[in-house]
């Protein structure tokens, strides 16, 4: 190995050192905003809780819904969903995150940008006609009961 290349090899070795210390800075950054509450928890059932919470802190969510009012056949009244409000990309990496993890979390359902996915794939949902309807600003998951 010439000069040049061992010192091009150091140069890479600690960029990939650098860029591996902001992302553990990062994560711990998520695990403590993740720490200070559970707001959007406080009446859904307790698998639930656990099931967002984990959810939450991994993706860096801090905005998430759960018992709401709603028509037709939401699980928001009974304590079964949450709503995790979420730019596009992180919301993409969580919704297949959730759908990956269906089994091991208890979850019923995801909906993310007008489609759902219960566990067969995604498939596109009827436009509601706005964008919270539509969940194009957030992750929809529904937990078994």
């Amino acid at each position: 190995m010439t000069l040049g290349e061992e010192q091009q090899a150091r140069q890479e070795a600690e960029a990939a050192e650098a860029a591996a210390a902001e992302a553990r800075e990062e994560e711990e950054r998520r695990a403590s905003s993740c720490a200070a509450g559970d707001s959007g928890f406080e009446t859904v059932q307790p698998g639930v809780t656990d099931a967002g919470t984990e959810l939450r802190c991994r993706f860096g969510v801090d905005t998430v819904y759960g018992v709401a009012g709603r028509a037709g056949t939401s699980d928001h009244p009974a304590g079964l969903a949450l709503d995790l409000m979420v730019d596009r990309d992180p919301g993409e990496q969580l919704a297949e995150y959730a759908v990956e993890n269906m089994d091991r979390l208890g979850i019923k359902y995801v909906i993310y940008r007008q489609r759902i996915n219960t566990g067969s794939g995604w498939e596109a949902m009827e436009d509601r006609g706005g964008v919270t309807a539509n969940h194009m600003d957030h992750v929809h998951v529904s937990f078994e009961d």
